[in-house]
């Protein structure tokens, strides 16, 4: 288990004090517990069961323009919904770096509460922890060279793209090469995909919208198009887009509706959509589903 600064803290602070007493109240905040970190705020849920008294401890992973750790002051569009739900809760955080690998696990286990990071609400992940209301959709971005511009699966054809590059694991991968062949070639990640575009060493790309916004913002040479504006449905994920929510420890009912009520907040305020612009984004990434939507497990 990683240890944070802030627990580090608390240890050193115990250990400075020499009464039974002072050492369990020291020790009371690094477990779970309900109590509220403001006296003065009223929460959206009360009694939330948190890691640590009063405080929602939160993995960061480094996947902007959704989040970035940014040297333990984090940032990004994440960031944003997770101080808004923090807050109608009377919560505070404290951040944590993670990554894609470990992110689940720690949660499970209990050594954080959430995790940022566009994170897609799937049958997977639902094994292992519990997911709120989402509150925005993933995409697919196509970005293209600017003098072709891609908008819709008909113009691959018609603009003659001859390559297609997509990251091995993504979800469209698999229809895209069903419906273009060898078309397609696969990259291990989004880094070489970018850098072939920009070399001229592949047509267009097919990246998570958000991710290609912010990997070509200041390449004007490159122009990213939202593909779930024009729905194929040869392409399942530019009919069904993941969705994106906050995961946490299963069975933590009071955290989950805390979040639940959080997200109900920030929608019902109208709060998405300037989020979205905020950070360079379609709008059209506000409109989730009145059903939650779980990614199924390819078989």
């Amino acid at each position: 288990m990683k240890i944070s600064r802030g627990m580090k803290l608390m240890a050193a602070a115990c250990a400075a004090l020499m009464s039974v007493s002072a050492l369990a109240a020291c020790g009371s905040g690094s477990s779970g517990s309900s109590s509220s970190a403001k006296s003065d705020c009223t929460p959206l849920v009360s009694d939330i069961t948190t890691i640590k008294s009063g405080t929602l401890t939160v993995g960061v992973i480094d996947q902007p323009p959704y989040s970035s750790y940014n040297g333990g002051n984090p940032e990004g569009m994440d960031i944003d919904f997770i101080k808004q739900i923090a807050d109608a809760n009377c919560l505070n955080v404290e951040w944590q770096q993670a990554s894609f690998a470990n992110a689940m696990q720690a949660i499970a286990s209990g050594q954080i509460d959430t995790a940022t990071g566009d994170i897609n609400v799937t049958e997977k992940r639902a094994q292992v922890v519990d997911f709120p209301k989402s509150i925005y959709l993933e995409g697919v971005g196509y970005a293209s060279k600017k003098d072709t511009d891609i908008k819709t699966l008909d113009d691959i054809d018609a603009k003659g793209i001859k390559t297609i590059g997509i990251g091995d694991g993504y979800g469209w991968l698999e229809d895209m090469k069903k419906v273009f062949g060898d078309k397609v070639k696969t990259y291990p990640s989004s880094v070489e995909m970018k850098q072939d575009l920009e070399a001229g060493r592949v047509d267009m790309i097919m990246e998570a919208y958000g991710t290609a916004v912010d990997e070509f913002k200041g390449n004007s040479d490159i122009v990213v198009e939202y593909a779930n504006k024009n729905p194929d449905k040869r392409i399942n994920s530019l009919v069904e887009p993941p969705e994106v929510s906050y995961p946490y420890t299963k069975g933590n009912s009071s955290l989950g509706q805390a979040f639940d009520k959080g997200i109900e907040k920030i929608i019902k305020d109208d709060k998405v959509k300037p989020t979205l612009k905020k950070y360079g984004l379609d709008e059209g990434l506000a409109d989730i589903r009145d059903t939650q939507y779980v990614v199924p497990i390819t078989k």
